[in-house]
């Protein structure tokens, strides 16, 4: 009896694992999803690498003046924030503005990994063409600063790692979701060599449109 639950088991695994899989973002993806960008929010994301964000103090009191008080509070924000390639992000469909379409026609993606919808990472096509990778949007011309919530943070790519329950938690996720890799996330080929970009992960049905057929008038 237990060889053959064992054996049903293993046979679940290989179906979840044929059912999902996560490629990175492109443009003609959002033109396959059935109502194209407003489909966007129906989806999970993750970002290609791990990442690291700290706080940019001098250019969030810049932008937002936070050193100074208002209503008798300073604004503060937290100093680090660490992001693995195994954490889940969705578009919320609460915000005012998921995603958006710049002026030369790129499409800008803002995901969330808090439980905040308005602490979100916002990824930009690198060309309107529709094969391009979504990189983040960053702020400055430099390339190195990006808004996080009401602040601005310095991207950088020096991860130090997650306690072994939540290496432990996000390896289970993924391995329901038919990722492969103990706490390897989203194990694209390739993904370690460049800059972060964003990744989709897509059901096997979601590549398939089925026509609706049309009846005589």
């Amino acid at each position: 009896m237990i060889k053959k639950s064992l054996w049903k088991f293993m046979v679940l695994c290989v179906l979840f694992a044929g059912c999902a899989s996560v490629k990175e973002m492109q443009k003609k993806i959002a033109n396959q999803m059935p109502e194209r960008e407003g489909s966007i929010p129906q989806y999970q994301y993750y970002v290609s690498r791990n990442i690291v964000l700290i706080l940019n103090q001098e250019y969030s009191d810049a932008k937002f003046n936070t050193a100074s008080v208002s209503g008798g509070i300073a604004k503060t924000f937290r100093q680090a924030i660490q992001i693995s390639k195994s954490t889940p992000g969705i578009v919320p469909k609460t915000v005012e503005e998921p995603y958006s379409i710049t002026e030369e026609g790129r499409l800008r993606i803002g995901v969330a990994f808090e439980a905040d919808d308005n602490e979100r990472l916002w990824f930009v096509q690198d060309d309107p063409s529709p094969t391009s990778k979504f990189h983040f949007d960053y702020d400055d011309e430099a390339g190195t600063v990006v808004k996080y919530g009401e602040a601005y943070y310095d991207v950088s790519w020096n991860f130090k790692g997650e306690r072994l329950i939540t290496r432990l938690k996000y390896w289970w996720i993924n391995f329901v979701a038919g990722i492969q890799g103990a706490f390897q996330g989203t194990n694209v080929a390739g993904a370690e060599d460049e800059s972060p970009y964003l990744l989709i992960k897509m059901k096997s049905a979601d590549d398939i449109r089925g026509a609706k057929g049309r009846k005589v008038e």
